[in-house]
């Protein structure tokens, strides 16, 4: 199984925002969609991927603010209010649409990632994530 293309395990609609949306929104995406990732694009260019805002992340940003003690509702309100934008890592990891599950499972365990864009050539075709990789693996 882990032999599979990874355009035939991935989501070919992945959630996009661009990344003047709040932290809270995209906050809410994730726990609506009930997902791990979403893709963040430029403001101008739709088309232009600039990071990936993972619950991860919001777990962090969760974290700094519980370590501010008396301030940390002030905190998290403020960073809630922000553009996702300001807290992309550098960095994006991909994969290409041919690339094997097994690769996809390496780079999420060696770079602990949950969600992976998927490109075909230069074009953005989808999204793969822990999830997608656990189900083909197990299913």
């Amino acid at each position: 199984m882990l032999n599979l293309p990874v355009r035939d395990i991935m989501n070919d609609h992945p959630i996009k925002v661009k990344s003047d949306v709040s932290v809270r929104n995209a906050a809410h995406l994730l726990l609506r969609n009930r997902i791990n990732g979403i893709l963040i694009v430029d403001v101008q260019d739709p088309d232009k991927l600039i990071g990936v805002f993972t619950t991860r992340d919001l777990l962090h940003l969760m974290g700094d603010s519980l370590a501010r003690r008396s301030r940390k509702m002030q905190v998290l309100h403020d960073i809630g209010i922000q553009p996702v934008g300001n807290f992309l890592k550098k960095g994006i990891l991909t994969l290409q649409a041919d690339d094997n599950a097994a690769k996809a499972v390496g780079l999420m365990h060696k770079k602990n990632a949950v969600t992976i864009p998927v490109y075909d050539g230069d074009k953005l075709v989808g999204v793969v994530g822990r999830h997608d990789i656990i189900n083909i693996a197990f299913a």
